[in-house]
């Protein structure tokens, strides 16, 4: 071996030498400045006398064995001081003790030192806090970051008493809202969930044991999920003068003529349009938000709320009025009365059976778009008809009909064959409106040739003015075709092929101002 080799090696058996002792200094150290990390954060509560009452609710509870566990924790401990502030009620009955307990104990470690603004936390009872570098919940934090090994402890001097839910909140108030929403329970037999006891002999169908598989639902908190603790919400509350005053600008929208389910949809219209994702500050509301149901624009103002309520899901306001987009205007659809708009090739019936084309044509932008059209059937009044649901309002009729195609004059012809079209509602005739020469612009007389010129029309064209009767649910199940508004779109009272074409982009209903 030569005397380099040897140099090489003793080098290396020294800094292995060096860092074992580096490592084993460095345990040493850490073993002495952090004494907590051999303790769990039970043992960190049961030595120290000012938590004592909390390490006795923990037993109680079961949450002890818990949070003695190898997995991580956060738990914010109230002081004895902070614990004979709590009503009784809650302390002397099991299922609140509990309740009150998990409170303050989360999965995961949080350390104020890593919170911006603040966290929404899951607690071990389902409930959310708001966690502050120095609140939970409001309460203030006295000792904060207590490292423990199997997590980390913060001492508060008030305990969290466990919120209600944005649901739970409303179903404790006696507004008409709640009586509303009370309105729309209903029960669902889950099959899934259901416990079977046995198979009828007589018809072979299972047999399940009573009570069980019964979901008891919401027609709105199916939509909007605000008694759900895993999603945040903004909700309002109208007082009760505010909920009628809704109620009556709405209703002209609703009528069927039956005043019970006028009733009904008015007041459905009123509260679906109330949740909002997300919580939303009063000191701070966005210009523009939008509902979670059914996406109405609203600009919510604070001079509006009468109350203010922290939940464990989110934020309630109890508002005393509300200010959004009612009717549409163009395209606009983030309003609370939208805008109806039909597709040409979405056709649900058409006089007799025949198949049209469905183009796929270019707009001037170069953008795309479907039509549909049916040429050389021969058919006088032929017509497809379109079914929608609509409010019972005046509505602004259009169309776009882009007629792009045998646009060329030839021989001695001195104008094209024109396919007048016309829509009915509710039934085929009378017609309602009607254009004799749809879907092309008449350029005039070219100079040069001396021959008309023409091109497509890709404009949306106003037909006139329509009022739907009353309101239609859009359900096509309803009996005798109830919930549908029907809408005709005619050909030319003609069997010459070539002047009974029928073309359509798409019609448009748009609610009258």
């Amino acid at each position: 071996m030569t005397l380099k080799t040897r140099y090489i090696i003793l080098s290396v058996l020294c800094l292995l030498f060096a860092s074992s002792c580096d490592k084993k200094n460095w345990d040493d150290y850490n073993a002495i400045q952090n004494p907590a990390l051999s303790e769990n954060l039970l043992t960190a509560i049961n030595k120290n006398p000012e938590l004592s009452q909390f390490a006795s609710y923990l037993s109680k509870t079961g949450y002890d064995k818990v949070i003695a566990s190898s997995k991580s924790f956060t738990i914010w401990v109230p002081t004895n001081a902070a614990l004979q502030k709590v009503e009784p009620a809650i302390l002397s009955n099991d299922a609140s003790l509990k309740q009150f307990i998990g409170n303050h104990i989360s999965n995961q470690t949080y350390l104020t030192s890593n919170v911006e603004t603040f966290l929404y936390i899951k607690t071990l009872n389902g409930k959310n806090v708001t966690f502050t570098k120095t609140t939970v919940d409001e309460q203030p934090i006295s000792k904060a970051d207590q490292y423990v090994a199997n997590g980390v402890m913060h001492v508060i001097s008030d305990a969290i008493i466990p919120k209600l839910s944005a649901w739970e909140y409303l179903m404790s108030t006696n507004f008409l809202q709640k009586q509303q929403l009370e309105s729309l329970n209903y029960t669902f037999f889950d099959k899934i969930t259901a416990e079977q006891i046995g198979i009828d002999p007589n018809t072979g169908k299972p047999i399940y044991k009573p009570g069980t598989g019964v979901l008891h639902l919401n027609r709105f908190t199916d939509l909007a999920a605000i008694n759900n603790e895993d999603s945040l919400y903004t909700y309002v509350v109208l007082t009760d003068v505010a909920y009628n005053a809704e109620k009556t600008k709405l209703a002209k929208y609703f009528q069927t003529g039956v005043q019970e389910v006028t009733d009904s949809l008015t007041n459905f219209s009123v509260i679906k349009s109330l949740s909002f994702k997300g919580v939303l500050n009063a000191d701070n509301f966005p210009d523009t938000v939008y509902s979670t149901v059914d996406s109405v624009k609203f600009h919510l103002r604070k001079d509006d709320i009468a109350e203010t309520h922290r939940v464990s899901n989110g934020i309630v306001y109890v508002m005393s009025g509300i200010d959004y987009k009612l009717l549409a205007q163009n395209n606009d659809s983030y309003t609370k009365i939208k805008p109806i708009i039909i597709q040409g090739e979405k056709l649900d019936s058409m006089l007799s059976v025949k198949s049209p084309n469905i183009r796929l044509r270019r707009n001037p932008d170069n953008s795309l778009f479907r039509d549909i059209i049916l040429e050389n059937h021969g058919v006088s009044s032929f017509w497809f008809n379109y079914r929608t649901g609509a409010n019972s309002t005046e509505y602004k009729v259009y169309w776009r009909v882009v007629r792009d195609y045998s646009l060329t004059l030839s021989g001695t012809a001195t104008d094209l064959t024109y396919f007048p079209l016309s829509l009915s509602f509710q039934t085929p005739s009378p017609l309602t409106f009607t254009k004799p020469k749809p879907g092309v612009i008449d350029n005039g007389i070219n100079p040069a040739t001396g021959k008309r010129t023409f091109s497509p029309d890709y404009s949306e064209v106003y037909l006139g003015n329509y009022t739907s009767p009353k309101y239609y649910s859009g359900n096509k199940l309803e009996p005798n075709g109830a919930g549908m508004l029907n809408i005709y779109l005619v050909g030319n009272a003609s069997t010459t092929n070539g002047a009974n074409t029928l073309l359509l982009d798409y019609i448009k209903l748009i609610p009258a101002l």
